[in-house]
């Protein structure tokens, strides 16, 4: 098995939306909207895909591959979406696993 090249420029990213998900946990109130005209924003639907970016990068880089880090960022994004669902079961955690293991065997025996 060959050693992939780490790309170090997935760290800035990283850094970038861990920042900006600090700057969000810290500044604001788990309520509170952000108003762009009539429309509003709720918090949630800031603090996941910014959680999602910095998850990505960093397994990423951690793993060298784009797949695994990919897979690991959605699992973890997933079951907190869950959790922040009211939907705390065990099984749930379970079929997450089994689900994110058969897609990462899928693509390990196709290749």
């Amino acid at each position: 098995m060959r050693k992939r090249k780490r790309k170090f420029w997935f760290l800035v990213p990283s850094f970038l939306a861990l920042a900006a998900l600090i700057y969000l946990i810290l500044n604001f109130a788990p309520d509170s909207r952000f108003y762009i005209s009539t429309y509003f924003i709720s918090l949630p639907y800031l603090f996941f895909p910014l959680l999602f970016a910095f998850l990505f990068f960093l397994f990423a880089f951690v793993f060298g591959s784009n797949r695994r880090g990919l897979l690991l960022s959605l699992f973890f994004v997933s079951y907190l979406v869950l959790r922040f669902n009211g939907l705390r079961s065990l099984f749930f955690l379970l079929i997450l696993i089994i689900l994110f293991a058969c897609v990462e065997l899928f693509y390990v025996k196709r290749i």
